[in-house]
């Protein structure tokens, strides 16, 4: 794949440390495995862990500051990896330099930066992509496809449970991730987690029209595992959302920090004619291996499996960078073909006004109506 100058794009990665982090654990196998891409630059903090990073990849460039990265000439495409709260800033550093952006999600810390930058973009004219790998998933596109050929008629409902284990969740949090103890740095379960499933809810069956919500802290202030020391936290680590979706569909979401009696993650879809049923054993629905298991009226449940062609192509690559690379293979695709399959940040932007009103719900106690303009609330 070549973009439309038919060379290869070229990436400049702000982010991507030689030895941990997720630029490391899903980018970096992701364009190597991609020959459409070239790394052709790197940034990190300090400029020996770039020089080591860019060594190890075999990029020409590295850099102690993305500023330095987003400028030059060789670098098409600039992929922000790194803390939500340092998006805002280089994103729009990258777009005032004419770069194309991939930005990890979520886009920004609130709503009101995701708009900055949606709008940023759309007035340079620049291609986009954010890091929402879910919708494209091999099983989410084949579960996608059964509700669309109505194996089980028309959807009525659907809910989606998930349990979350990772220490941050619960409050634990690592030296480089205390700063999601604060809901503010906009890193937090219902940003991140609630997020990504949203995309895909959205692909399946469609974005909220309505929601209501519960937004908690229930297990109170954080620990630094570096030392064993409290640390404040406001971050929520209970969230329940109630709300119809486009077309009707009830909907009910509940994500939670602890460890299940039993599957992690199951969502389930009620039609006119039978149900699905979604299973995984990690809450990290976006990207992890599914069960679907199928029921029509008197029939038996039958477990199906998503056909080859759904995967392809198949880069033989761990989980994390395989959903990654799906989005990168896509976003060339729309580069070569002028389609926009990838989601980009006008997508970004639909699913941080769902996370704004699940806030405004909570905080309020109002149902927060997403299909007015003006998203006029109304009594429960």
């Amino acid at each position: 794949m070549t973009n439309s100058a038919g060379t290869r794009i070229g990436v400049g990665l702000v982010g991507a440390s030689a030895d941990r982090g997720w630029g490391g654990i899903a980018h970096v196998p992701a364009l190597r495995a991609l020959d459409a891409f070239q790394i052709r630059a790197v940034s990190t903090t300090r400029m020996e862990s770039a020089s080591a990073t860019a060594r190890r990849l075999g990029a020409d460039l590295a850099f102690d500051t993305h500023e330095a990265l987003v400028v030059r000439p060789e670098v098409d495409l600039v992929v922000v990896a790194v803390k939500v709260p340092d998006h805002r800033r280089i994103v729009t550093d990258a777009l005032a330099a004419g770069k194309m952006v991939y930005a990890e999600w979520p886009l920004a810390r609130n709503l009101a930066e995701a708009e900055e930058l949606e709008r940023l973009a759309r007035q340079k004219g620049l291609r986009t992509v954010v890091g929402l790998q879910g919708g494209l998933h091999p099983p989410i596109r084949f579960l996608r496809d059964l509700i669309a050929q109505g194996v089980i008629g028309k959807p009525l409902s659907t809910s989606i449970r998930a349990h979350l284990t990772d220490d941050m969740w619960f409050g634990r949090y690592d030296p480089s991730l205390e700063y999601m103890a604060q809901a503010e740095h906009g890193a937090t379960l219902l940003s991140i987690m609630l997020g990504h499933g949203l995309e895909p809810l959205a692909r399946v069956l469609g974005t909220f029209e309505s929601v209501s919500a519960v937004v908690a802290n229930q297990r109170g202030d954080g620990v630094r595992l570096s030392d064993g020391a409290p640390l404040p936290k406001d971050a929520p680590d209970e969230i329940v959302v109630a709300g119809v979706l486009e077309g009707g569909v009830v909907t009910s979401l509940h994500y939670s920090a602890g460890h299940p009696a039993g599957t992690a993650t199951v969502w389930e879809v009620q039609g006119t004619e039978g149900s699905l049923r979604v299973e995984s054993a990690s809450g990290y629905i976006h990207f992890t291996d599914l069960t679907i298991t199928l029921r029509r009226g008197s029939e038996p449940a039958r477990v199906l499996q998503a056909p080859p062609g759904y995967a392809a192509p198949d880069l033989q690559l761990d989980a994390p960078a395989a959903g990654v690379a799906r989005l990168y293979a896509q976003f060339a695709v729309g580069l070569r073909d002028g389609t926009a399959e990838a989601p980009d940040f006008a997508v970004a932007l639909e699913r941080h006004r769902v996370l704004d009103a699940i806030t405004q719900a909570a905080e309020t106690g109002r149902r927060q109506d997403l299909a007015r303009p003006d998203r006029m609330n109304s009594n429960l």
